[in-house]
């Protein structure tokens, strides 16, 4: 590296695969412009970005070249600091962040990441990675790095590029080799570059018509085997044949990462082949919105099923765990499968579907991590789309046994239960129903790890897998709290609602209360009238009854003027009825509907008839005819 070269801060407890969530809390004005005060949260982990809409409008030309349509609200120039339009365009722009976070595609892209965490990922990986891969080769013989291939893999830390053989060195001083020393060169060479520890293939045993690429990668957070003894397996990589694991041409090591050198296929990988892709063009415009898509066959979908799985049982049984299949690690040539990438386990890296499967806690161990995204990748196949949620909710569309085995990895019983093995899944009827017969090879599986190799290799997996567990448990804590803190949300609501109820009722119920003291104080008007009238005609017909009782004791049948006065008497008690009822049945028929007006009118039309029987009755009345009677007593 050169004396003056910048130096790169490497960060290996960032997982580039963990999901990132941003809420925009509040709204800022600085100097004349707004700012919108994003809090981002990554696992445990939470900090706030200041962002101006200008930020917002550069990220979604970034993410243009995806052809997703994405919901950027407009720009405005005039009336864009009014408080009603700034509190529109932040819920505006929250939509819009939470679009891009929620697409894996797009989330997984770099201007994202920078967007919500400029101080993890502001520093040049392009620049770090062209550095140490000259490291790697600058005292190979043999490969010359070229071009950058650009960005066409979902990985931030990984760089694809050109590469090229040396013209062969001219000398007059050439050493004569032995036959033993010519018939190892043929298979490895090893040396020390500066740092750079590195093992290849001759480059005599390859076809020179094969396009080469060399890959750059980083250390994850999940290495934890020293560089010390990293290049004992990296040789025993090299030393990996098996016909359906595309094989290493150069691994050469660093105190930050890996450089490999593979055959590049112009065909792609089985990714491109389903979205219809060209494998040379960025990651973003391959498949963000994919032009189109395609779907395998039945019996193509069980015969690469069959041959991944072989390749999968092969690697367990040697003691060495893949845990990174997906579309994008597997090539098809000439109908037979050939997986790439197959050091990422090594370097721990994280893997493809790790936001998928950090969600279930019975998905921990390496096999059962194997067995999950085999699922993943036989869904992809079969419907010619890839799976965006961790489960499967319903398989449709597909033959009963091809259903069998999608569902015993994808359903949601299955992740709570448990997966199946790799054995189970081989021995399952779909693949002995549609997959064709393997054709014979003269390449013999080989893999040879030391016992030493072996034993890192294990407590390297059990670390990751504790790891794992770590972040499972606080996935599980995260969304227990969200779900403390929706019901929390919905009982305030519910109380709210409740308040506002009751408030509405104890309104309404004074209104009502209002309303019948008004009507109570026009019926008083009423009822006072009318109990005056039915009092005095009481009181009419007490006298009346006396004055009947009076004349029956004191007339003879000889004076007709007491019988005329008993009939008249009873005649006014009718009248005295008759009225008192009438006056009670308009009270009560009628309450609410009375006016003051109406009650006066109401009481003088009542009270006149009363009156003049009244004083009909006493002029009538024969005070002659009453005499002085003796009682017995």
């Amino acid at each position: 590296m050169a004396i003056f070269a910048s130096k790169y801060e490497r960060k290996l407890a960032i997982d580039d695969t963990e999901a990132i969530s941003c809420q925009i809390q509040a709204v800022e004005q600085i100097n004349g412009h707004t700012e919108y005060l994003l809090h981002v949260q990554r696992g445990e982990q939470s900090w706030n970005v200041l962002r101006r809409y200008n930020d917002f409008n550069q990220l979604h030309k970034s993410l243009q070249i995806s052809g997703l349509e994405l919901p950027l609200p407009g720009k405005r120039y005039f009336g864009n600091m009014r408080p009603d339009f700034i509190a529109e365009r932040k819920e505006a722009l929250q939509i819009y962040i939470n679009t891009i976070l929620m697409n894996p595609i797009l989330a997984s892209s770099l201007p994202a990441k920078r967007f919500v965490d400029p101080e993890s990922y502001s520093q040049s990986f392009h620049d770090h990675a062209v550095q140490h891969s000259l490291l790697c080769l600058r005292n190979d013989s043999v490969w010359a790095l070229g071009t950058s291939m650009g960005a066409i893999g979902w990985r931030l830390r990984k760089h694809y590029f050109k590469v090229t053989t040396k013209p062969p060195e001219k000398s007059s001083n050439k050493l004569v080799k032995s036959g033993s020393q010519t018939q190892q060169s043929k298979h490895f060479a090893s040396g020390s570059n500066g740092g750079a520890h590195s093992v290849s293939i001759d480059a005599a045993t390859l076809d020179p018509n094969a396009e080469m690429v060399a890959e750059w990668l980083e250390y994850g957070p999940d290495k934890y085997i020293d560089e010390k003894d990293m290049g004992g397996v990296l040789k025993s990589l090299m030393g990996l044949q098996h016909p359906h694991i595309e094989s290493i041409v150069l691994a050469a090591n660093t105190e930050n990462g890996c450089l490999f050198i593979r055959k590049f296929h112009k065909h792609g990988t089985l990714k491109d082949v389903l979205c219809m892709a060209t494998p040379k063009n960025p990651f973003l415009s391959k498949y963000g919105n994919p032009k189109g898509r395609t779907a395998l066959s039945m019996k193509q979908v069980a015969t690469y099923g069959a041959q991944i799985l072989d390749a999968l049982i092969f690697l367990h049984a040697k003691g060495y765990a893949y845990g990174h299949l997906h579309s994008g690690n597997i090539v098809i040539v000439d109908d037979c499968v050939k997986l790439l990438d197959i050091e990422n386990h090594l370097l721990g890296v994280p893997a493809f579907y790790r936001p998928f499967f950090v969600q279930h806690s019975k998905i921990h161990a390496i096999e059962t991590i194997d067995v999950y995204c085999f699922g993943h990748v036989l869904f992809e196949m079969s419907m010619g789309y890839p799976l965006q949620e961790s489960v499967a909710r319903q398989i449709t569309e597909c033959p009963e046994a091809l259903k069998s085995v999608l569902e015993s990895i994808l359903s949601k019983e299955a992740c709570k239960a448990g997966l199946p093995t790799l054995d189970q899944l081989a021995a399952h009827r779909f693949f002995s129903q549609y997959a064709t017969a393997m054709p014979a090879t003269s390449e013999k599986p080989h893999f040879k790890l030391s016992l030493q190799a072996k034993e890192l290799l294990r407590q390297a997996a059990v670390k990751s897998e504790n790891r794992l567990r770590d972040e499972q448990k606080s996935v599980k804590n995260q969304k227990r709290i969200v779900r403390v803190q929706e019901l929390m949300s919905s009982e305030e609501e519910k109380r709210k609602s409740k308040q506002k109820a009751k408030l509405e009722h104890k309104q309404s119920k004074l209104k009502q209360q209002g309303s019948l003291q008004t009507s109570n104080g026009r019926l008083s008007l009423v009822s006072a009238t009318t109990a005056g009238s039915v009092s005095s005609a009481s009181a009419t017909l007490a006298t009346v009854s006396t004055a009947d009782s009076f004349n029956r004791s004191d007339s003879t049948p000889e004076e007709p003027t007491g019988l005329k006065s008993i009939s008249d008497a009873a005649q006014l008690r009718q009248e005295l009825a008759s009225t008192s009822l009438t006056g009670v049945e308009r009270q009560t028929s009628t309450p609410n509907m009375l006016t003051e007006a109406d009650a006066a009118t109401y009481a003088a039309e009542e009270e006149e008839p009363t009156r003049s029987a009244l004083l009909e009755s006493i002029c009538k009345f024969n005070r002659g005819s009453l005499r002085k009677v003796r009682s017995n007593d």
